[in-house]
């Protein structure tokens, strides 16, 4: 395949692919504005949920508030930049990304540039910003499987140079998550893999050996670490240890009971007072659910499910097998990640330290999720509707005398 990056004068793409998609036509501004309002209520709850924290470390309530401002500005920029890229042109730079984003994990863990946090390696210390190269490179796996497949959809239905070249290239990265070690990361990058081969079509029978494979993995990678052993057997009876193992859970779940209906009003929370930890990050719907009450718990849901909704819209609609497949991936990253990050704050999933997509606070989190919202927008304006027929009534005309 070409990859030409000019754009003749007429707006369309001057690749030599006959079958390249051209993105011309009109945004989502459903899913635009879906995001938008998400990214409000995130800005708002932040700067409530970290005000407390803030000021004891830094003596400025504004400090996380400020800093989620400038990540949200960055991450629009970018949103908006990356919808108006030809889908030729985020075809070649998946290719760079992907691998690029692989040379970043490995360098997460060699020392003196991975920082190390909570036990864990994740952010790569770039001396001016800070980076979490997880967040990039499930963009990143998603758009270049997508473009693999679509390049070659026999891809599939072969194993040896086939399924299992898709899964050894899932298995380099997720290898390298679970040397820093990210989990959560790993599971939604899984995810995000067995979405994509399902919609390329994939034997069935194939998807049920690969679940029999992955289960017991996952199994064993909870069972070996301790710590994750505790979080499964706390996660399941939180009253057993409320002073310890459970404590999060516990305090996130009286959070949510402290606000009942109405909640208790902007910024009036009492468990953010240094009762929840990571109140504006992993938690901050349990800070939602206090303040604004369960009104409000519904309504980010519902937006999620918007968001889903337009997602899969702009999958079932395009005919381009890239746009379709990288669609898929970024609706499963964004909806697997907000249903297991309100899951985990309710008590209905396990803790996985995942952030609530365009609500919590984290720099390379918000930057590259908006930047997957920019992604989506462009897939979506490769979308062309059928015209609607035009219901003409037809005038008898008068009879010539």
């Amino acid at each position: 395949m070409s990859f030409n990056l000019i754009r003749n004068s007429s707006g369309k793409s001057s690749n030599n692919d006959p079958n390249s998609p051209a993105n011309n036509g009109a945004m989502d501004l459903w899913l635009a504005g879906t995001a938008f309002v998400l990214l409000i209520i995130g800005l708002v709850m932040v700067y409530s949920a970290s005000a407390p924290t803030a000021l004891r470390h830094f003596g400025d309530a504004t400090h996380f508030a400020m800093r989620n401002s400038i990540f949200a500005l960055i991450g629009i920029v970018s949103m908006i930049i990356i919808s108006r890229l030809p889908i030729v042109t985020i075809r070649m730079l998946a290719q760079i990304g992907f691998w690029l984003t692989i040379v970043l994990l490995i360098a997460v863990l060699i020392p003196g540039m991975g920082l190390e946090g909570g036990g864990a390696r994740r952010w790569l210390n770039l001396r001016v910003i800070t980076v979490q190269p997880s967040e990039p490179y499930k963009v990143m796996l998603a758009l270049y499987l997508s473009h693999l497949i679509a390049q070659d959809p026999g891809l599939v239905y072969r194993v040896r140079d086939g399924i299992f070249y898709l899964l050894a290239l899932f298995m380099l990265g997720a290898a390298l998550l679970m040397l820093e070690p990210d989990f959560g990361a790993t599971v939604i990058s899984a995810s995000i893999v067995f979405g994509i081969v399902f919609i390329a079509g994939i034997p069935l029978s194939w998807i049920a050996g690969l679940l029999m494979i992955a289960i017991p993995m996952a199994a064993v990678a909870v069972i070996m670490a301790p710590y994750r052993f505790r979080r499964v057997t706390s996660f399941l009876d939180p009253w057993d240890d409320p002073q310890n193992s459970s404590f999060q859970l516990v305090q996130s779940l009286l959070s949510f009971g402290n606000g009942g209906l109405l909640g208790t009003g902007l910024g009036q929370g009492e468990q953010k007072q240094f009762y929840l930890p990571e109140s504006h990050t992993d938690f901050i719907f349990a800070v939602i659910g206090e303040e604004m009450g369960l009104g409000m718990v519904w309504l980010i849901i519902f937006l999620f499910a918007v968001l889903i909704w337009r997602a899969i819209r702009i999958a079932r609609l395009c005919s381009d097998p890239f746009v379709r497949l990288s669609t898929t991936g970024l609706t499963v990253l964004i909806g697997a990640q907000a249903v297991a990050n309100m899951g985990v704050v309710m008590g209905l999933l396990p803790p996985k330290g995942l952030t609530l997509p365009l609500v919590s606070y984290g720099g390379t989190s918000l930057i590259i999720t908006l930047s997957a919202i920019g992604l989506l927008l462009a897939f979506s304006r490769t979308i062309t509707l059928p015209e609607k027929p035009v219901n003409r009534t037809t005038v008898p005309r008068e009879s010539t005398p």
